[in-house]
Formats: structure tokens, C-alpha cells, sequence
């Protein structure tokens, strides 16, 4: 296992296509999917990971994480970032025109991120989600790891290697929503000892399940 590197991104978007393949983002396709990624190494509240197969020529990603160790703070450096916005929307755009039947999808959800990056660029306080002083939240945003090497092992140290550098980072709990079924990963965080929280259908008829895990206590 080692720190994600920017030559890493074409296999972590392709596994993550692949094998994580609900909600929008990847939808719209590799090339997407790994200018996304690459917000995640570029911020300063962002991790990634990687573990490779040593025995290939290439030292194989066979398994990535990526997420947050300050969630709040990612997002603002990243909707005050209009280089980054614009390399996203530029992906974007790219991938609608190989797939204009996404088009409609997409727009259902550009409206509440423009109105987010226009808050933000005008300096307007955030909508509040809850008390002043919320804790720090680091979010698991995406953890894969290839079919012939699960049941390694490597799943469960790329989330201990996670919860470990969040915890360092100063975030109080850490979150992950997976999906609920096949495509998802339920069992497998509950056997890591996650708690259980909300669980929603999304607009596109997916359930997705969400799960905790205080930073603050001894695990």
C-alpha cells in the first residue's frame, strides 16, 4: 500500500467504473471519473490510496481508497477553486457529449451545486445542516478492490489506513454511504464494526446505506 499519485488515476477510475458503478459521477464515464479523483490528491483534506500487485510489470492497482479527513473544508477549498470547477465541468461536458441521454439526469443536479458555487463566491454563509460547532467529519468516498484479490484482506486495511490518518487529521467520526445489495458492501462494514445510520432510496431508485464510526473513543 501507498499514497495515490496523480499516474495512479487512470486505474482507480477505470476499478471505480467498474465495480462502484452507482449515482451520476460514474456514469459519465472514465475520463470523468479521474479528473474527480484527482480533486481528492490536489486538496490538502484529501486522501488516496493505493495497493498494487508487486509480481506485474506494472505494480497493478488492485485495490484504491479515497476520501476525506475534513469533509466541510474539502468541499469549500473545492467550490473556491474555479480551476478545479472548471476542469470538472470541462470533463463533464466531454462525457455528455458521448452520452447525451445523461443530459437530463445531469441537470436535475447542477442546479443545487450552482447555487452552492454562487454562495460560496459571494461570500453567503453555507445552509446550515446543524449546530455551530460541528465536529470535524472525515468522509470514505470510494474504497474498491479488484474481485480475484477480496477476501486478501486489503479492503479492510485501506479503511484501518483511512480511519488511522483521519483520526491524526483531528476529524471526530468518519462516514461512508455504500449501496444496499450486490453492488454494495454492507456486510462488510459491519464486520469492521461501522455503525449503522440513515438509509434512502436516491433519484435514481438506488438504496443506499450509510454508516459511522467514531474517531474519538478507542476502537
Amino acid at each position: 500500500m501507498r499514497p495515490a499519485g496523480y499516474a495512479d488515476l487512470p486505474a482507480t477510475a477505470r476499478t471505480h467504473v467498474e465495480f462502484l458503478p452507482v449515482g451520476l459521477f460514474p456514469s459519465l464515464g472514465t475520463g470523468f471519473v479521474r479528473r474527480w479523483h484527482r480533486t481528492y490528491l490536489d486538496s490538502r483534506h484529501g486522501v488516496g490510496y493505493v495497493v498494487t500487485d508487486p509480481t506485474t510489470p506494472h505494480d497493478d492497482v488492485v485495490g484504491f481508497l479515497l476520501g476525506t479527513t475534513d469533509q466541510a473544508a474539502h468541499m469549500a477549498a473545492l467550490f473556491a477553486d474555479r480551476r478545479a470547477l472548471a476542469a470538472l465541468s470541462a470533463a463533464g461536458a466531454g462525457a455528455l457529449v458521448r452520452r447525451p441521454g445523461l443530459a437530463r439526469q445531469l441537470s436535475s443536479r447542477a442546479v443545487p451545486w450552482a447555487r452552492q458555487i454562487a454562495q460560496r463566491r459571494s461570500g453567503q454563509p453555507a445552509p446550515a445542516t446543524g449546530p455551530a460547532d460541528n465536529p470535524q467529519v472525515a468522509v470514505m468516498v470510494a474504497v474498491a478492490v479488484q474481485p480475484q484479490w477480496r477476501g486478501s484482506g486489503i479492503g479492510a486495511e485501506l479503511v484501518r489506513r483511512f480511519v488511522e490518518d483521519a483520526r491524526c487529521a483531528g476529524a471526530a467520526e468518519a462516514e461512508l454511504v455504500t449501496p444496499v445489495g450486490s453492488a454494495g458492501a454492507t456486510g462488510f462494514y459491519e464486520r469492521l464494526g461501522w455503525e449503522l445510520g440513515p438509509c434512502w432510496r436516491t433519484r435514481d431508485g438506488d438504496q443506499l446505506q450509510a454508516y459511522r464510526q467514531r474517531l474519538d473513543a478507542d476502537d
